[in-house]
């Protein structure tokens, strides 16, 4: 199984909402190749740790998807950096761009 992941950005900030989201297809049923797209937040062009973070938690999600799990979103929490797990989602990280901002 193939894990085929492309990152598109958003043209502009989409402020108080998820900062990825993905669409993902599997042509040839469960357990064969994963084209997926994943569409992100343009200030995480800035903030690299959380990027990285994100498009862990997301590739891991599609992953799951892809072999038939059922949670696959808790399956993808347990598999996140430090960083992103300690967010508490979209508020929470939304709250922590606010910071680092304050701080430069």
């Amino acid at each position: 199984m193939k894990l085929l992941i492309s990152k598109r950005y958003y043209k502009n900030s989409r402020k108080g909402r998820e900062p990825a989201i993905y669409h993902a297809k599997q042509p040839k049923g469960v357990g064969t190749d994963i084209h997926a797209i994943v569409k992100l937040d343009p200030i995480l062009k800035k903030h690299r740790d959380l990027r990285k973070g994100i498009l862990k938690h997301e590739s891991s999600e599609i992953e799951a998807w892809g072999k038939g799990r059922t949670a696959c979103h808790r399956y993808a929490s347990s598999k996140e950096p430090e960083v992103t797990r300690k967010l508490g989602g979209v508020k929470g990280f939304w709250k922590e761009i606010e910071k680092r901002n304050r701080r430069s």
